[in-house]
């Protein structure tokens, strides 16, 4: 009885499980990085999303090589392992306001979030430094701010032209310190160094990909990762040379850098402290949660090159509307506190006054027909 009880479900087991690898095998499979209402266009190491219709999706292949273009310059050169960047394009603040997290979720493994940008028509919307950044966020979750942040920002400063060396020069022009090396190892002492120390480790990085190269300098940010007390014995090891002196030939390139006009100190410091407190130390994606947020990331995000070339005025107005729109954020959550709290008064004081009323109405009642049945018996 048992062995004919298995024999009878066995085979229309079989039949059912037959059919759905069949059923499986033949239905087609929906994309796995598909997003409603966007179309993927993939190229070796991107995945850029676009509506259709919009300038970005005219603008499709010239964008593509541009995004390729910045990876084989300072992305290729690492010798990271292979990973694919997301990267939608957004028609505006609103469509990245409501589509965001779609891009967010679709970040895992070898496929990293890459944020994007707002694009409108202008090649200048196509930025290296958000690719970078999330690129070495990504290969060195755990490395020291001075490794992780300034060699990202470096990497963008390479693609860009900048020189990295040329504008910490203008910083000190400026009649500011920029701090030793030792005093910014420790992520706690890097951050209390703000703003100099992000400026100071874009620098610093960008002299070792000048001296050192790409690779050779990336393998030295995984070597470190967070042992920040080691660093000087790790930097022996794997360049063969002491600290102390490739920091001073550093600080000779800084002060031999070219510099052309100067910058307002107070301004400098402003930006690179909202950039970096947006972008770098705080996370971006909570930050998204906020009602002012989508306009912050956006215009600290878009600010980023600009402070990078030191056009202080284009990173000012970004700074103005970011502001605005915090302001604008911070009145609506005190009319809404406002209104919440009259809410809840109403909701609690409502019953006590009600029960208070109750408890005293007959007193209150015999009080006012006292006078009346006086009045009564006078008559």
């Amino acid at each position: 009885m048992p062995s004919r009880l298995r024999g009878r479900f066995s085979r229309p087991l079989l039949y059912f499980c037959a059919t759905v690898a069949v059923t499986g095998a033949l239905a087609p499979a929906a994309p796995a990085q598909s997003v409603p209402g966007w179309r993927l266009h993939e190229t070796p190491h991107f995945l850029i999303y676009a509506v259709d219709g919009t300038r970005a999706s005219r603008d499709i292949e010239q964008i593509k090589a541009d995004l390729e273009l910045i990876h084989m310059e300072v992305i290729a050169p690492l010798d990271l392992p292979p990973s694919r960047l997301i990267y939608p394009l957004y028609a505006s603040l609103e469509v990245f306001r409501r589509d965001w997290w779609h891009f967010a979720t679709l970040g895992y493994g070898d496929v990293v979030h890459g944020w994007g940008t707002t694009y409108t028509g202008d090649s200048r919307e196509i930025t290296p430094y958000t690719l970078t950044r999330v690129v070495v966020s990504d290969a060195f979750p755990r490395a020291i701010p001075l490794l992780r942040w300034g060699l990202g920002e470096a990497l963008g400063d390479s693609f860009a032209g900048v020189d990295a060396n040329g504008h910490l020069k203008a910083a000190v022009d400026a009649g500011l310190v920029i701090p030793a090396l030792r005093d910014i190892l420790a992520p706690s002492d890097f951050g209390n160094a703000l703003p100099l120390s992000y400026p100071t480790a874009v620098s610093f990085m960008a002299f070792l990909i000048e001296r050192y190269g790409f690779a050779r300098t990336a393998s030295f940010v995984e070597r470190v990762d967070y042992r920040y007390f080691d660093f000087e014995n790790l930097f022996i090891m794997h360049f063969h040379a002491r600290l102390a002196e490739v920091e001073r030939a550093w600080q000779a390139r800084i002060s031999s850098a070219t510099v052309t006009g100067r910058i307002d100190s107070s301004t400098y410091l402003a930006a690179n402290s909202f950039i970096y407190r947006v972008t770098l130390a705080g996370n971006p994606g909570r930050q998204m949660l906020l009602p002012d947020g989508p306009v912050v990331v956006s215009e600290a995000f878009a600010a980023v090159e600009p402070l990078r070339r030191l056009n202080l005025e284009r990173v000012r107005t970004r700074m103005e509307t970011a502001a605005r729109a915090s302001r604008r954020a911070e009145q609506q959550e005190q009319r809404t506190e406002t209104t919440l709290r009259g809410i809840v008064y109403v909701v609690v004081l409502t019953p006590i006054l009600l029960a208070v009323a109750w408890l005293l109405w007959p007193s209150l009642r015999a009080r006012v027909g006292a006078p009346r049945v006086a009045g009564t018996h006078r008559r």
